[in-house]
């Protein structure tokens, strides 16, 4: 009876109340398993989801990475759960099936599995001062070049002392936030540093393309700004993360107001002008032209806000590495 209790104090830990309650929809014979090598913690299983094709499921505890022990490929899960090392509603039903059929090898490797995660809690400790690496580090493996941190961009764009350092300040902030809220790509803390490190990496690549005729050094900053405008939003949906980078209502509005009356646009878009209104404040510090204010109005491409969409080529670039790092690497 003692051991129930834990079973279920342990999925609580490694869940939510929302996976819990979208476990209960899942019919038990959605999980298949292939493979159970108890000496070696070893499982092979697969789950159908909501597609086509079943969702794989592999655990291997003998593998030190704690992020490798699990292998799952719904995105769910890669976008969200596994950097916060939490089970998405797969995972969970998964354990609850194996507890059915052997209640004392689901519950000595869901212990371990768990110990495993206070472990790798204890020494991931994000360093807000590192702006050179992802703090997901999975994403430099899904990768095939080899990326580059902020400091090779800030060089590579002649960035005076002053604006690097207010670059810093910003970036730091970013390492305290998910990429999105409301459970959508890179939703773990730190998220949003590494979505913007990856957007600015690919824009860089892309950038380097017969593809595109834009500027390398137009190319990077904006991929480093384009998302300026969730770090001023999300510190003040979050109230725990403190910065000095928050806008308010009034400069939206003048933001808005330019926008309709320098290009003439229709429409409203809160991230984006939050963005702009950040900039606006360094313009002194941090170089940013029209064609840089375009690209990021329009980053979204066909989901921006404002219209007649109006899209430079620059834009065009912004929107095609934003759309790699969110759908592909779910950052």
């Amino acid at each position: 009876m003692v051991e129930h209790i834990e079973f279920e104090e342990i999925i609580k830990i490694l869940t939510n109340k929302n996976t819990l309650n979208r476990v209960k929809a899942i019919p038990d014979d959605c999980v298949r398993i292939f493979k159970i090598d108890k000496e070696n913690g070893i499982i092979e299983a697969e789950i159908q989801g909501n597609q086509l094709f079943p969702y794989k499921l592999n655990l291997n505890i003998s593998q030190k990475n704690t992020y490798r022990v699990i292998d799952h490929d719904c995105p769910d899960y890669l976008a969200r759960k596994k950097q916060n090392h939490k089970f998405c509603k797969h995972i969970t039903k998964f354990f609850y099936v194996l507890k059915t059929e052997d209640y004392k090898f689901a519950f000595n490797l869901l212990k371990e599995i768990s110990s495993k995660i206070n472990i790798e809690n204890q020494r991931n400790i994000i360093d807000l001062l590192d702006l050179n690496h992802f703090v997901n580090e999975d994403l430099k493996n899904q990768l095939e070049f080899d990326y580059k941190g902020f400091d090779y961009f800030f060089d590579l764009t002649e960035l005076e002392d002053s604006a690097r350092e207010c670059l810093k300040e910003i970036l730091m902030v970013s390492k305290k936030l998910p990429a999105a809220l409301r459970g959508f790509h890179g939703g773990y803390t730190g998220g949003l540093f590494d979505h913007i490190l990856l957007v600015t990496n690919y824009a860089y690549e892309l950038s380097k393309s017969k593809d595109y005729n834009v500027e390398v050094k137009k190319a990077v900053l904006t991929a480093i700004y384009h998302d300026f405008g969730k770090i001023s939003y999300y510190t003040f949906k979050r109230k725990d993360v403190v910065s000095k980078i928050a806008v308010d209502r009034k400069e939206l509005d003048i933001i808005h107001e330019e926008i309709v009356r320098k290009f003439n646009y229709e429409g409203r878009h809160y991230h984006v002008e939050e963005a702009i209104a950040v900039l606006k404040r360094k313009r002194h510090i941090l170089f940013f032209d029209d064609e840089m204010y375009q690209a990021i109005i329009f980053h979204h491409g066909q989901w921006s806000k404002y219209f007649p969409i109006d899209m430079n080529e620059l834009a065009t670039l912004i929107h095609k590495a934003d759309m790699i790092a969110s759908q592909t690497h779910f950052v």
